[in-house]
């Protein structure tokens, strides 16, 4: 695991340096990928010249969310969705462009791993962050808007509670967008197309988050 960190430079995070052995010991333990019940966890971070760590960021599928679904569709939804659930920059070395190469780095074991869409929770009132992940491709739904989400085992979607957070969407695969639909005052999210091997995929239903 040691081997996927991700070195932090002045100009932007390597993920082809090797670390040095401080921050091997701590990606050992705290970082790398990791199996879960649907899927699996990856955890980033950024280090410094001094192998001091200064920025993580971790996805995971949403196990609380994939579990309340039935049996037959929880690994398919564990292929198909992701959330990014934590990310942190050191204050002193934000704006150098770490977490955007943090996030990137994330989103290609993503898309290599063949999950459609990555997901976030942002609060509506830190509007810096929301700009932040709307200039970096990720469409944020509207207040109740559901995401469809299809699987070949059935269909559903990811919706907000109404907890103060904006659900921000971005999708994984080449060729794929994100379109919004308002039929009968009604309004939802959908991937406008899908990749080669799921072009005949409809997306309906919707489950609370």
């Amino acid at each position: 695991m040691a081997d996927q960190a991700l070195e932090h430079t002045e100009e932007s995070v390597q993920p082809k340096v090797r670390p040095g052995k401080n921050l091997i010991a701590h990606i050992e333990t705290r970082g790398g990928v990791v199996r879960t019940r649907h899927g699996h966890t990856i955890c980033r971070v950024a280090a410094d010249q001094q192998d001091q760590v200064i920025g993580m960021i971790h996805v995971c599928p949403p196990l609380s969310w994939i579990d309340d679904h039935p049996m037959a569709m929880r690994p398919a939804l564990g292929q198909t969705v992701t959330e990014l659930g934590m990310f942190a920059v050191d204050p002193d070395h934000r704006g150098r462009g770490i977490g955007g190469s943090l996030l990137a780095a994330v989103e290609e074991d993503e898309r290599a791993r063949g999950v459609e869409v990555l997901f976030t929770k942002v609060a509506w009132n830190n509007w810096s962050s929301l700009r932040w992940y709307r200039k970096r491709g990720f469409t944020v739904a509207a207040p109740g808007e559901t995401f469809l989400v299809y699987t070949a085992c059935g269909e559903t979607g990811l919706i907000d509670l109404d907890d103060g957070h904006a659900l921000a969407y971005k999708p994984m695969q080449p060729g794929v967008s994100i379109q919004k639909h308002s039929p009968a005052g009604m309004s939802f999210l959908y991937l406008s197309s899908l990749p080669a091997d799921s072009k005949n995929r409809r997306l309906l239903i919707n489950q609370p988050l």
